[in-house]
């Protein structure tokens, strides 16, 4: 075996790119790993049998763990397995839905199980680190795993929302982007200064990439440009059908996680989809929801549209006024509107609910199982059709699913899995401030002014002759919300396929060999469309995007069981990995179309092409050792090492890699002392280090052509504004994690409860270089932040009788995160900017990251605030409100079954984030703020400025009063189904569940005034907020049939 590894780890896996002696270099750490075959062992045996459910069919895919080790086997399509064992050694046998059963070998070479069928999700063995399903109890860290149903009943588009409340220390914030938007995903606080905290999903063992693209712009000014029209375009992880998962696993802390070295820094999520499982059949399920939004503004309505306290007296002055509603006391008298028409001035409240239209998505998902000799094979295809509740905008999406499991001789196991998605939006919601953002007009249209009016002759926002029915020519970038709606483009199309083939031999001994394949490309196309005839850029522009995104991950393990004596098992891991990632595209833009209402690159008069072009190549090798002593004392101790291309400089000679160790340990002390109370107990510790690489291009100076051009020839340059750094290394983070898991009452109560303290070193900061040197800034490893927290998860189950169970689940958690330092002596930075220009977020030494920040009052030496002579409070400092990230997050899920109903609950709550509300910002620029009533016809200081002056003036001077605790306690969902006997269809239905089911019904709490306290409008800046989708409540059924 010695020599078989070796070749393994050193051979094919590797390219020729990186330097041999680096390998060579740290070949040593896992030569321990290596060398344990020479151990003297006991006594093993192969053990076969057969897995059947209740009615004695074979159940294809079930795992087969020996317990204490990470060795395990799935049985094959008839259910049979074979695995070698100590004569000693316990089965631990589980399948998703049903019960998991433990079985003594005791020395029989036969071992046959049935398993019955279970409501409850999988809780025996767990799926961790490089797709290993291990015992939770040999664990030395805290994972959470979540069952498939839970996410499709009630079910979101992107299945991360669908993890709200449901896991301890995982705070899931989305983006109010509409359907399809990405999500913003933080497990145990942030954990970067100045890259993604996202976590690395992990699918059928493959890793892919995740980060959302698009978003408004976080600078202020309402400049025109195209990407001031930019929306969410989503992550690749809300492509996936939640139809076709099996469970989800989360790995939180570092320990659970350093097999994945250096994308493990933020966090895992393992997915796992569904195969062929028990008898042939078809699975259908069918998901109907309705959306409708509900408003949180409370605006002010005595006053209306208009000036100075004055109606409007000409259509010109209406026009004039725009968003203004500075105007008279509403009194209901016919006044002038901006299109010269008469109508009463009259308070306007419902303008968001008659422009949003009732949103609806419709799911269904259809799937074959088959089983045959030697394989099982599951086919699934789903159509999403999703309207959203924007006018003229929708989310398309079909998947297609294929997973084989075949066994085409003793002791091969391959497994193959493809899933083609093709996702398309149309129009997908413009954030913040845009021109072509219609929320943003919607929400701050004047008071006296029905958004039903901006309709125009055509009846989307345009006149006869096709250009803007305008109705604010104060500011021209406030674009009619029906023309925004209709008129502006952008739209979406993705094309991509996940794939991988896994290929394990395992031997009679128990010694594997296992090779694996995945591959995630996708085709984007993106084209945005500012039409002719808006008033701020008549002659409109365009921009296509086109990119083509692979990601490919090799990678190969070795390992076997060793038993010595009956008292200790040795289970050692080796393995390698190979990533190439690539994209290659372009960006097309081109301004001023020759003839209106052609949008295409080709009509337009001037055009520019900028390329995309990233690539990146990691190497590594790992290894793991599992130890177990008597089935109560647990230690796993890891290492990988990892090396990166893109820390390769040429011509300069330097180490490209890091090393990540660690090591976690359980002590199920119930296995040598239990109260009759107690019905098990462990303790876990850990220690490990995780890293976070740079991404390519910024160690070196690189050049490229510019999109604009001199005397008609482009022109090159450098492409990067940043002093290129040829020593930056990959940041790293070392986590200490200890806990315990109580079980009480005959597992009728549990508690799991976790500590932790994470401190990441060299983080990669930007900090401003000198413009004498020719650059704007450099990039350097000099950061620092530590993470410390407490996570607890309990479990009761307060009533189980013969017809009705209730289970109460219980999460929370708290975290703690403090930036230890920034770049050189920086005490403070700013990484994104409101719109409103006033509000900022940003670092802090010594406070916790993500800091909102804004202008407070200027005082005066006694305390007073310090005033113009008019009487306007002088603007301040800017400063720190806190962070706007939840230190406290709580989630609790209550599931009740009687005979044949069932009921799930779901609150979840934050407490302790801040965020920054451009949108009272603009409320109060407009007059819309019910503050503003205060000595609204009257006037202040010496100089008699009016209201409008005043408040206008004081909102840009202390932006302070704009910063909101965004606490909040929600219903998060409402399910209520029923199970129908399948003996009312002749048996020919075995299974027919109809549930009724609610989303985001309501707050408890909240403490935020006149927006969503979830509301953001990019997945990067949480604590921002302006123009996104207002929340909506859905409500809808489910039906699951199985045939």
């Amino acid at each position: 075996m010695r020599g078989l590894a070796w070749r393994l780890v050193l051979s094919g896996f590797f390219s020729r790119s990186i330097p041999c002696k680096l390998m060579e270099k740290s070949t040593w750490l896992l030569l321990p790993l290596l060398c344990l075959p020479g151990l003297v062992v006991a006594q093993t045996h192969t053990v076969t049998g057969r897995v059947t459910d209740e009615r004695g069919s074979g159940l294809p895919g079930t795992t087969v763990v020996v317990r204490g080790t990470t060795l395990g086997v799935s049985t094959t399509a008839e259910g049979t397995y074979s695995v070698a064992v100590g004569d000693t050694a316990t089965l631990v046998f589980s399948s998703i839905g049903y019960n998991a059963q433990r079985v003594r070998v005791g020395g029989r070479s036969v071992v046959n199980v049935t398993l019955s069928e279970s409501n409850q999700a999988l809780d025996e063995v767990v799926v961790t680190a490089l797709n290993i399903s291990r015992e939770r109890k040999t664990l030395g860290y805290s994972v959470t795993e979540i069952a498939g149903p839970s996410l499709t009943v009630a079910r979101e588009t992107n299945i991360a929302n669908s993890l709200v409340g449901k896991v301890a220390g995982l705070n899931v914030n989305s983006t109010a982007g509409g359907p399809g938007s990405s999500s913003n995903v933080i497990i145990r606080g942030v954990s970067s200064i100045n890259q993604t905290n996202q976590p690395l999903y992990v699918i059928n063992g493959v890793p892919v990439e995740s980060q959302p693209s698009g978003g408004a712009g976080a600078t202020i000014g309402n400049s025109g440009g195209q990407y001031d029209n930019a929306p969410d375009f989503g992550d690749p992880i809300s492509n996936l059908n939640p139809d076709d998962i099996e469970s989800i696993s989360v790995l939180k802390g570092a320990a659970a996680s350093a097999l994945y070295g250096y994308r493990a820094k933020a966090g895992v999520i393992l997915i796992t989809t569904k195969s062929a499982k028990g008898n042939d059949g078809i699975e259908f399920n069918s998901n109907y929801v309705v959306q409708r939004v509900f408003t949180l503004t409370d605006w002010q309505y005595d006053y209306g549209q208009g000036a100075n306290n004055t109606k409007p007296t000409t259509a010109a002055a209406a026009a004039q006024s725009g968003n203004s509603s500075w105007g008279g006391r509403l009194d209901g008298s016919q006044v002038v509107q901006f299109d010269g028409t008469l109508r009463p001035y009259s308070a306007q409240r419902d303008n968001v609910r008659n422009f949003y239209q009732t949103g609806g998505a419709l799911t269904n998902t259809i799937a074959f199982n088959k089983s045959f000799t030697g394989g099982t094979v599951r086919l699934s295809a789903s159509d999403l059709a999703n309207k959203a509740v924007i006018p003229n905008s929708r989310l398309d999406r079909q998947t297609f699913n294929v997973v084989g499991t075949f066994d085409p001789f003793k002791h091969l196991t391959i497994d193959v899995r493809a899933n083609y998605i093709l996702e398309q939006a149309r129009n997908r919601p413009i954030l913040s401030d845009g021109a072509g953002n219609a929320n943003f007009n919607v929400a701050f249209l004047p008071t006296s002014l029905d958004v039903r009016d901006l309709r125009g002759p055509n009846g989307n926002g345009t006149l006869a002759n096709g250009n803007e029915f305008t109705f604010n020519s104060g500011n021209l970038y406030n674009t009619n919300p029906y023309f925004a709606a209709y008129q502006f483009v952008s739209n979406t199309k993705r094309e991509r396929l996940l794939s991988n083939i896994t290929a394990r031999y395992t031997l009679d001994n128990g010694l594997f060999f296992q090779g694996r394949v995945g591959r995630d490309g996708y085709n984007d196309r993106l084209t945005t469309v500012t039409p002719s005839g808006t008033a701020y850029r008549p002659l409109g522009s365009i921009t296509e995007i086109t990119s083509q995104f692979t990601d490919l991950n090799v990678d190969g393990l070795v390992g076997k069981a060793f038993h010595v004596g009956e008292a200790f098992t040795f289970t050692p891991n080796v393995g390698a990995s190979y990533r190439r990632t690539k994209q290659d595209g372009f960006s097309n833009s081109g301004s001023d179309f020759a003839v209106a209402g052609i949008n295409t690159l080709g009509n337009t008069k001037t055009r520019t092409v900028t390329p995309i072009f990233t690539d990146l190549e990691v190497q590594s090798v790992y290894g793991s050792l599992d130890l177990s002593y008597k089935e109560f004392l647990y230690l796993t101790g890891t290492v990988r090492r990892d090396w990166f291309s893109s820390l390769a400089t040429p011509g300069v000679s330097n180490d490209l890699g890091s090393t990540y160790p660690g090591v976690s340990g359980s002590f199920v002390f119930s296995e040598l002392w239990k109260p009759e109370i107690l019905s098990f107990g462990k303790i876990r510790a850990g220690y490990s280090q995780v890293g976070q690489a740079t991404g390519p291009f910024q160690t070196q100076l690189n050049y490229s052509l510019s999109a604009t051009t001199l005397n008609g020839v482009p022109y090159g340059g450098p492409s990067d504004a940043n002093i290129p750094n040829r020593n930056l290394r990959a940041s790293r983070a070392s986590e200490v994690e200890v806990g315990t898991e109580l079980a009480f009452l005959q597992n009728r109560l549990r508690l799991d409860l976790t500590f932790y303290k994470k401190k990441s070193t060299g983080e990669i900061v930007n900090t401003p270089a000198s413009g004498t040197s020719g650059y704007s800034g450099a990039v350097l490893n000099a950061g620092e932040m530590e993470n410390k927290g407490v996570e607890m998860l309990l479990t009761i189950l307060p009533v189980k009788t013969s017809t009705f169970t209730w289970t109460s689940s219980f999460n929370a958690a708290y975290n703690k995160n403090t930036v230890l330092s920034l770049a050189a002596d920086q005490q403070q930075s700013v990484y994104a900017t409101s719109r409103s220009g006033v509000g900022f977020l940003g670092q802090q030494v010594g406070k916790p990251f993500g800091q909102v920040l804004a202008y407070d009052y200027s005082r005066n030496a006694d305390g007073s605030i310090a005033l113009t002579t008019n009487g306007v409070p002088l603007r301040g400092n800017l400063t720190s409100f806190g962070t706007a990230f939840h230190p406290w997050t709580m989630g609790w899920s209550n599931d009740f079954t009687l005979g044949r109903f069932n009921m799930g609950v779901l609150i979840d709550g934050k407490f302790g984030g801040k965020i920054f509300s451009a949108t009272d910002y603009y409320a109060t620029i407009f007059g819309l703020r019910k503050e503003t009533l205060v000595n609204r016809e009257g006037t202040f200081g010496p100089d008699k400025l009016d209201a409008a002056t005043y408040y206008g003036t004081l909102a840009n001077n202390v932006s302070s009063q704009f910063v909101q605790d965004a606490s909040f306690i929600k219903l998060r969902q409402i399910t209520l189904g029923y199970s129908f006997p399948s003996a009312l269809f002749g048996n020919k239905i075995q299974r027919l569940t109809l549930s009724l089911v609610a989303r985001n019904l309501f707050f408890f709490r909240r403490l935020t005034d006149n927006i969503d306290p979830e509301g953001s409008y990019n997945a990067f800046t949480q604590g921002l907020e302006l123009g996104g989708v207002p929340p909506s409540r859905t409500f809808g059924l489910n039906l699951n049939a199985k045939f």
